[in-house]
């Protein structure tokens, strides 16, 4: 789990990225969080079992819940690592995951999983 190097952001623990990535929570360091979810890939399948405890049909019905009932709004769904980066380095509130490789001194890793 990863935010922007220079994010104010701070997920300490499992239990707390749950809350962020299940819309419960949506603040963190002053910042309003947008919340990034890559689309079918290999490192989002693995973030929803390992962090989340879901498959991706547990979340794609969670989410609607929350949608329809005007409870949350739908978190930003990304291509891949890349455009998680770049959405980080654009939003000191966003926060995401991408794969090991991936990562670099242009991101600040919250949580390893």
């Amino acid at each position: 789990m990863v935010v922007a190097k220079d994010s104010p952001v701070s997920v300490p623990n499992v239990e707390e990225a749950k809350k962020v990535f299940l819309g419960r929570q949506t603040t963190s360091g002053g910042k309003t969080l947008t919340v990034l979810y890559q689309k079918d890939a290999a490192t989002r399948t693995e973030f929803e079992t390992k962090v989340l405890g879901k498959t991706g049909a547990d979340l794609t019905g969670y989410w609607s819940k929350l949608i329809f009932s005007g409870k949350a709004s739908a978190p930003t769904d990304v291509a891949g690592d890349a455009e998680v980066k770049a959405k980080l380095k654009a939003n000191p509130g966003a926060v995401g995951y991408i794969s090991d490789k991936a990562i670099d001194d242009s991101v600040k890793v919250l949580l390893k999983y």
